[in-house]
């Protein structure tokens, strides 16, 4: 008997009609040439759209999860790039999904991300990001002009008027097998926290860990943290020092003047714009949230898999710099400045460190004192690796190496583009595979 398998791309922060370019077509043309025939599946694709107005993730969630009430029925992939990979991990994990009693998801059957951030962007992309915004994207096709018509896009109403939309929708599917969702209530529940987000990196993160006093154990890893908290803001103001050095070069640009007007706290004026005025800003600044969404992906019952992006450093490299100890060194540093250690931290509660972490925070400590830290293999996220191992999940992380572009921000944006992503149609069978895999099980 047939069986139709249904896979979703959903767009990430500010994400638009360029994001994913012909990969959708792409896979839809890999996959039916190489599906074995025995399986009996044929895959509909469709590019969900992105929403243009202010909304958080949870009403993200909500939508996607009572759209999918009115799709056929069959099990569903869900694919989302960069924060969309949060939407997708929460639509996934959501209790409509995850019947207590059974051991497999209702429908969402598996989650691929493309390079989302689920414990946090790395620091150096706010530098990074803000050079990007200069950039010129006009030349950029449309998702609909690059992909033919084994693409279905979604009709913008799904989520930009979703109430009235819905009206004319009949619902499809049954209960049994991979139909519909169980009983959604109106608003699905999110880790989202938009008021916490909007708190100071230090307050939060004093909020989360206590005093060296109160702990029983000097050497536990949540004691230790706190003795790193004062280095978060000497971090962003480098930060801003490096970036008002880059708007200076970029005078008349409206963004540039935007940003002048609220040059007293440009981070804390942009961080605020874009919790405000972009899908899903808030769960960035959000570290309690990361984690329970992390975790929670990481003890669901489906597969998933995180394609993440690196761009080597435009020096030459020695021995230090492609050393997996620098890089996770590098990568710890990234876990304290923004704000993650001290969810973690609770994680390891008071007990003792073993050497290994006392390793790897006195690195850290000696990593933040350094004048000239060794350049490391650039990456957009932050990775699930040293002191983050604890939180789990690290062997669904798989690295994706961006060839044609200058830095991270590049490599976030280009992994759908040929002329960035040199090997894409590398990337193309690797998810390919990946999803033929999974569909093995269903």
């Amino acid at each position: 008997m047939s069986k139709t398998v249904h896979i979703i791309y959903v767009h990430g922060f500010n994400g638009d009609e360029t994001t994913f370019q012909s990969f959708p077509m792409d896979m839809q043309h890999y996959l039916t040439q190489h599906i074995p025939p025995q399986l009996g599946i044929t895959v509909k694709s469709s590019l969900y759209p992105t929403y243009k107005s202010r909304k958080s993730i949870a009403t993200g969630v909500n939508n996607i999860l009572h759209w999918l009430n009115t799709q056929p029925s069959g099990p569903v992939i869900l694919i989302g790039h960069s924060m969309g990979g949060l939407l997708v991990a929460e639509a996934a994990t959501h209790m409509s999904n995850n019947p207590s009693t059974s051991t497999k998801p209702r429908r969402i059957m598996g989650v691929i991300a493309f390079d989302t951030p689920y414990l946090g962007m790395h620091p150096h992309v706010v530098v990074t990001g803000i050079q990007s915004l200069f950039q010129n994207d006009a030349d950029k096709k449309t998702e609909s002009e690059v992909n033919d018509d084994t693409v279905n896009i979604v009709d913008k109403r799904v989520t930009n008027n979703w109430d009235e939309y819905k009206k004319s929708l009949p619902e499809h599917g049954s209960i049994q097998g991979h139909g519909r969702l169980s009983p959604l209530p109106d608003n699905a529940s999110s880790t989202d926290n938009a008021s916490s987000s909007r708190l100071s990196l230090s307050s939060r993160a004093s909020s989360i860990l206590p005093s060296p006093s109160s702990s029983s154990s000097p050497s536990s890893l949540t004691s230790r943290a706190s003795s790193f908290l004062g280095r978060s803001t000497a971090f962003l103001d480098k930060a801003q020092d490096r970036a008002l050095t880059l708007i200076d070069t970029h005078a008349d640009e409206p963004l540039v003047r935007w940003l002048r007007k609220h040059s007293d706290e440009p981070f804390s004026a942009a961080k605020t714009w874009g919790i405000e005025h972009f899908q899903f800003g808030s769960s960035m600044f959000d570290p309690a949230g990361l984690k329970k969404r992390y975790t929670t992906l990481v003890a669901w019952k489906g597969p998933w898999v995180n394609y993440w992006t690196v761009v080597n450093p435009q020096e030459s490299q020695d021995e230090s710099t492609t050393h997996p100890e620098a890089q996770e060194a590098d990568n710890n540093q990234a876990l304290l400045e923004n704000g993650m250690v001290g969810e973690i931290a609770s994680e390891y509660g008071d007990k003792p460190l073993s050497k290994d972490q006392e390793k790897q925070l006195s690195k850290l400590n000696k990593t933040e004192k350094d004048t000239k830290k060794p350049k490391v293999p650039r990456h957009f996220v932050v990775l699930p690796n040293g002191i983050a191992s604890i939180l789990g999940g690290e062997a669904n992380w798989e690295k994706v190496v961006i060839g044609g572009v200058k830095d991270e921000v590049g490599a976030h944006v280009g992994l759908f583009i040929r002329g960035q992503n040199l090997d894409y149609d590398g990337l193309v069978d690797r998810v390919g595979q990946k999803l033929i895999s999974w569909m093995r099980d269903m």
